[in-house]
């Protein structure tokens, strides 16, 4: 099938709340050959990067080939193995205008594949740390995606930074995601999930979409950590909650979200820290970025 009718095909899933891994997934003759190899993997996704290096170095990168690479990112995962399953993608269709989305953080892969499930109802940008957009090629494609980054410094500069430029870009109808914990960990910790998502979007008057994640499948290295094995037995699980609206002081928006996500990552036997109280916003040099 040509890559434009799968795209179109899988934005109709998007669209009707269900996205799943074909049983017989798109595999090319070398994925079948060497796709249950952890090397080939990775070298699927260093493919991805070059590809948005090349495009952004020739200004090429905007909302459509943004989709396009995290679409093949996912197409390339399940050729090596990868189980995905979302839920909830109409979630986007709902909100009819930008939003400020909020997940959990497990492993690099949904840096590359959340687009995939946005971008067709929405542009969107990320914040991120400033350090990466410095890095060689993996740099020039996230500056090409026009971040917000936040030095991890001060914190009370980061979340001014966050809250003008955020304001700005969901004004201007960009979504924006947010990972509201201090790194990438296959536990989740309340108390690392803060409300930096939803001070933003309660300021530029928006929406917040939750979104629980399981990623595991993509391991963390113990020396690189965006390199560790690949784990074939697990599932790639996203679910889209309900657009939630900010009122008040946005506390029980904060709940809603973070009820949404523990509830939802422990039906899926993810581990879950109990008793903690949720975390401030101003803890945005630690946390809330990529």
């Amino acid at each position: 099938m040509h890559w434009t009718q799968e795209y179109d095909a899988f934005v109709k899933e998007l669209q009707a709340d269900r996205y799943q891994t074909p049983a017989q997934p798109v595999k090319s003759a070398l994925d079948r050959m060497f796709g249950r190899r952890d090397t080939w993997y990775y070298l699927r996704i260093f493919e991805i990067v070059i590809i948005g290096w090349w495009l952004a170095r020739r200004n090429l990168w905007n909302k459509r080939t943004w989709f396009m690479l995290a679409f093949r990112t996912l197409r390339f995962a399940e050729a090596c193995g990868a189980r995905v399953t979302a839920t909830g993608t109409q979630a986007m269709e709902r909100v009819h205008g930008p939003a400020v989305i909020v997940a959990n953080h497990m492993s690099l892969l949904e840096t590359f594949v959340l687009g995939s499930f946005v971008i067709p109802f929405s542009p969107m940008t990320v914040i991120l740390k400033e350090s990466l957009v410095r890095m060689p090629l993996f740099g020039r494609l996230m500056r090409a995606a026009d971040p917000i980054s936040v030095t991890r410094r001060n914190p009370r500069d980061d979340l001014r930074v966050i809250l003008d430029q955020g304001g700005k870009y969901l004004k201007a109808g960009k979504s924006i995601l947010v990972f509201p914990q201090s790194t990438r960990s296959t536990v989740f910790d309340p108390a690392k999930f803060n409300s930096v998502g939803v001070k933003l979007a309660r300021k530029a008057g928006v929406p917040v979409v939750p979104v629980a994640l399981k990623t595991d499948f993509h391991g963390t290295g113990r020396i690189v950590r965006d390199f560790g094995p690949v784990d074939r037995s697990q599932p790639v699980l996203f679910r889209f909650g309900n657009p939630i609206p900010v009122t008040g002081n946005g506390r029980a928006a904060h709940e809603a979200a973070l009820s949404f996500m523990t509830s939802t990552l422990k039906e899926w036997g993810v581990t879950v820290l109990e008793n903690e109280p949720a975390a401030s916003a101003e803890n945005v040099a630690e946390e809330g970025v990529v």
